[in-house]
């Protein structure tokens, strides 16, 4: 036999400091990870819990990377819209390129939109179905009992049991015999036989003293004291009179029940009441002493006050004692709540008397007050102390914030922030023309009123749509997939089916932008449209826009021209990404592509800007013009 013996040469060098081991020990199976492994670990970790944390509470919401996110978004759209409004369509209207497969080349399902979304006084999208009876509620109308029915059933029931009660066939002889046994019966009840009872209980013996009385001791020992009328009424004309050191035995059930009660009496003598079990009544007994006990011993007993009514009593006793004393406590801390409440009542009228005070003595200024207000918030002061301050009126207060509403949180404004308010005119009948508020939190945002329409805006903000309908909800080159076409013939089903609106060609992600000014209508989900949003307009004039990939609009919210309400997609019954766009007048759908829009100049629109333009530049002057702040 031979033998083979294997050799096994093992290499060691210095690149084994460097590779990705995991060594398990045997005996107890705990693994030792490498550095860099637990240091990776530990840096998921902490990424993990950053992104989790509630930003604006633990971490301030300037840190926050969606509210950044957020910001960059909005921007962005402001940058969208303002391109889409300076785009001159008509460069793609005569570069409009419809496919020469244009409604084969892709395969496209979309949703009928119901006539309830479409109509602009549309109050509710549900629809209303007729009910009709059901099959089980005919068949359980088969099953009706009338009345009738029922009476005679019963007769005859009772029919049925006097037969079987009374057989027709018995004799005179078996009646004669049943009436004696009947009468035997009835003797017997009225026999007066010597009960004698088991009783379950367990005797208790208590103490007569000073002031005692039987009903006394029943009441506190938590005794029924109708058991005691019924001891007197047995007891006929014995004296139930007690000594003070006479010792009473009760003889209770584990219900608190009395079942027997021995009243001593003079020569080693008692009285013995023990209760009826049938009918609850107590019978009398004179006799010995202890007489309920073996050889007329008295054997060991328990103090009454052992007995389980008492000491149920007890506990009930102690419960209110301590539900008494927890009332007083909440009341001594209603009182005290109540006082510093009026403390707190006293404070805040005194501030408002302060309040008063000083606005009285800025109404003396209000006269003289000049064309500008320069302001800056000081420590413990909000923007309302602030400004009242400096002579701004409640209103005036009242309207700078809603001017700002979505803009700037004015809670969030504090010490150290600045702020200038322009009017057109000296005194209190003047009107705020421009207002600029510096914050270290969002930034200086400046708005200038419309001298036309008198409403605030930004520099940039005002974009005039003085009622154009622009061609296209998006913008570049138009590239049609499939037009408008009621006699479609549809690439799937194989059959003519409408198509209501035109097929463009977008990559994911494009902006769409409304055409018009106008109200959302619908914005959600549909089973072949994907994501839908519907947009009413005036003069009857509604669009459509579906497989979006998402949207930025809500039910009931209002757009303006130009604003970006959603992004294209690929979503719902669709093979490739694209927007499906119609547009109706009053319920019926048209050619986006052919049908007249409402055309409002565009020259008039700029004109209209460069206006407000040439109003911004005047108030932005004067706005910080430091010298119009003194009175003058």
């Amino acid at each position: 036999m031979l033998l083979f013996r294997t050799m096994i040469n093992v290499k060691i060098t210095n690149r084994t400091a460097t590779e990705d081991y995991v060594a398990v020990e045997r005996e107890t199976g705990a693994i030792a990870l490498p550095s860099k492994h637990v240091f990776a670990i530990f840096s998921v970790g902490i990424i993990s819990v950053l992104l989790a944390l509630p930003f604006g509470q633990l971490i301030p919401e300037d840190y926050s990377p969606f509210s950044a996110l957020s910001a960059g978004r909005q921007e962005q759209n402001r940058r969208y819209e303002q391109a889409y409004l300076r785009n001159d369509e008509s460069f793609a209207e005569k570069n409009l390129e419809i496919s020469s497969t244009a409604g084969s080349e892709e395969n496209y399902d979309d949703e009928v939109i119901p006539e309830a979304l479409l109509a602009n006084d549309s109050k509710d999208d549900s629809y209303t179905t007729q009910s009709a009876v059901s099959d089980q509620d005919t068949e359980r109308q088969k099953f009706v009992t009338t009345d009738d029915k029922l009476k005679k059933e019963v007769e005859n029931s009772e029919k049925f049991i006097a037969n079987i009660m009374e057989p027709k066939n018995i004799t005179d002889e078996r009646k004669a015999e049943s009436k004696q046994e009947s009468d035997d019966v009835t003797a017997l009840k009225n026999t007066v036989v010597k009960k004698e009872f088991k009783y379950d209980g367990k005797w208790y013996e208590q103490t007569v003293k000073k002031g005692d009385s039987l009903f006394k001791i029943f009441t506190y020992l938590n005794l029924d004291v109708k058991d005691l009328k019924k001891i007197r009424a047995a007891s006929g004309d014995d004296n139930l009179n007690l000594s003070v050191g006479d010792k009473i035995q009760f003889l209770v059930n584990n219900k608190n029940v009395l079942q027997e009660i021995a009243i001593p009496l003079a020569g080693k003598k008692q009285l013995r009441f023990s209760r009826d079990l049938d009918d609850g009544s107590f019978a009398m007994s004179k006799e010995d002493r202890f007489a309920q006990f073996e050889n007329n011993k008295k054997s060991k007993m328990e103090q009454a006050t052992q007995m389980p009514g008492y000491l149920e009593a007890q506990k009930e006793k102690e419960a209110k004692e301590k539900e008494l004393l927890l009332a007083k406590e909440k009341a001594e801390k209603e009182k005290a709540k109540l006082d510093a409440m009026t403390a707190a009542l006293d404070k805040k009228e005194a501030e408002k008397e302060a309040d008063v005070a000083q606005e009285k003595e800025s109404k003396v200024n209000l006269a003289n007050r000049p064309r500008l207000i320069i302001g800056s918030i000081r420590a413990g002061e909000n923007f309302d102390k602030a400004a009242a301050r400096l002579g701004l009126t409640r209103s005036e207060i009242v309207s700078i914030k809603n001017q700002y509403s979505g803009k700037i949180d004015f809670k969030r404004v504090g010490a150290g922030d600045n702020f200038r308010v322009l009017f057109n005119g000296i005194g209190s009948g003047s009107s705020m023309t421009a207002i600029s508020v510096d914050s270290g939190r969002y930034g200086q945002i400046n708005l200038y009123r419309h001298p036309q329409n008198h409403i605030f805006y930004e520099e940039n903000g005002y974009h005039p749509s003085t009622g154009t309908f622009r061609r296209f909800p998006f913008m570049g080159q138009v590239k049609v997939n499939s037009p408008f076409n009621l006699n479609r013939y549809h690439p799937i089903k194989k059959r003519r089916r409408p198509h209501y609106g035109v097929d463009f060609k977008l990559p994911i992600g494009t902006p769409v932008y409304a055409p018009a000014e106008g109200t959302v209508t619908y914005a959600g989900y549909m089973r072949g449209g994907g994501y839908t949003v519907i947009i009413n307009h005036k003069g009857g004039y509604t669009t459509v826009y579906m497989h979006l990939s998402k949207f930025d609009v809500r039910k009931g919210q209002d757009v303006r021209i130009g604003q970006v309400i959603a992004k294209s997609g690929n979503t719902g019954y669709s093979t490739g990404s694209h927007l499906h766009y119609e547009v109706h007048i009053n319920g019926r759908a048209v050619d986006p592509l052919k049908v007249d829009l409402p055309s409002g100049s565009p020259a008039t629109a700029q004109r209209l800007r460069e206006s407000f333009k040439n109003t911004v530049y005047i108030l932005k002057t004067e706005l910080y013009k430091n010298a119009l702040a003194e009175n003058k």
